[in-house]
């Protein structure tokens, strides 16, 4: 799921309560790390949104929540492309059971994220007819770009559905859930954006790309089997070090979006964007999500967001 962040302080908090979801969000760590089966989730279902009831013999994957976003300064001089960074390497694989190997040797961290052509202008969304236009427009953009490379890696490069819902609380095959956009894994995947992610969207251009690109994170997490191998894990922080990696995975998309112009104006509103994230214990900390979403933006290769190899203390 995408996780909750801060709006702007000028003008007060938004409608939608983040202590709400965060306890949503605790349970599901805690309770049933299954959750991990699924991604990110949010309110309730419009009428056109009629998700199919789960196979009663199949165990029923649970959802992960996501965050919203805040806003940035700009810089004084608009530079072209990213400032010069260096990061450190990350370490080695070191896992030698199947599930450890799934989620530290992904034949996923060999390619790079897709460039995207076509793809909606950065442009916030205040109303969900806003929102249905550019989230629509920014997965089917992603999804095309991304069917190749999925084809190649031998995974399933199936288009899955997204639905938008004007309420806070969503039925779907992984059950309620109440967050502002999530990824669901049962029958295929399906993504979902409800009324609360407008609470990020609505004051960020970015703002839609980011919980697009994590959200489809969730579901290349899933065709790698990364969910299923980290379902056997217990506490909060096999969720966190999904959700991280979503959020490197969405900035790496981004990087490689036509549509996006990365002057170092745009650049210098990323990290305080990254950085306004409402530490619930499952999306992780300012700082955590900071390192990550920036760590994905310069990535060659989604191994820069192997989020399994580091020690705990990067992932809190």
């Amino acid at each position: 799921m995408t996780g909750w962040r801060q709006p702007p302080r000028t003008g007060g908090r938004r409608g939608g309560g983040a202590s709400g979801v965060g306890l949503v969000v605790g349970a599901l760590a805690a309770a049933l790390l299954v959750a991990l089966l699924a991604a990110s989730l949010v309110g309730s279902m419009v009428a056109r949104l009629q998700p199919q009831p789960a196979d009663p013999d199949v165990a029923t994957p649970q959802p992960s929540v996501t965050a919203s976003a805040p806003v940035a300064t700009p810089s004084a001089a608009p530079e072209p492309g990213l400032p010069e960074r260096t990061w450190p390497a990350l370490p080695a694989p070191s896992a030698t059971a199947a599930a450890g190997r799934a989620l530290q040797s992904s034949a996923l961290y060999e390619v790079a994220a897709p460039g995207q052509a076509g793809c909606p202008a950065p442009a916030s969304a205040g109303s969900m007819e806003e929102l249905e236009g550019l989230a629509g427009g920014q997965l089917d953009c992603l999804q095309q770009a991304w069917a190749p490379v999925l084809t190649t890696l031998g995974f399933d490069a199936t288009e899955i559905p997204y639905y938008f819902y004007d309420a806070e609380v969503v039925d779907t095959p992984c059950g309620w859930v109440e967050a502002p956009a999530l990824y669901c894994s049962a029958q295929g995947g399906a993504i979902y954006f409800g009324v609360t992610a407008l609470n990020g969207t609505s004051w960020y251009d970015l703002g839609v790309k980011e919980v697009a690109g994590h959200e489809y994170g969730h579901h290349l997490q899933a065709l790698a089997g990364m969910m299923e191998a980290s379902a056997g894990l217990t506490g909060n922080e096999p969720v966190r070090r999904l959700e991280l990696q979503a959020t490197c995975f969405a900035y790496a998309q981004i990087a490689r979006d036509d549509s996006v112009d990365l002057t170092r104006e745009v650049f210098d509103t990323i990290e305080p964007y990254l950085r306004a994230t409402v530490d619930d214990g499952v999306h992780g900390s300012p700082d955590s999500v900071a390192n990550w979403g920036l760590r994905g933006l310069y990535a060659d290769d989604l191994g820069e967001c192997n989020t399994w190899v580091v020690p705990s203390a990067d992932v809190d």
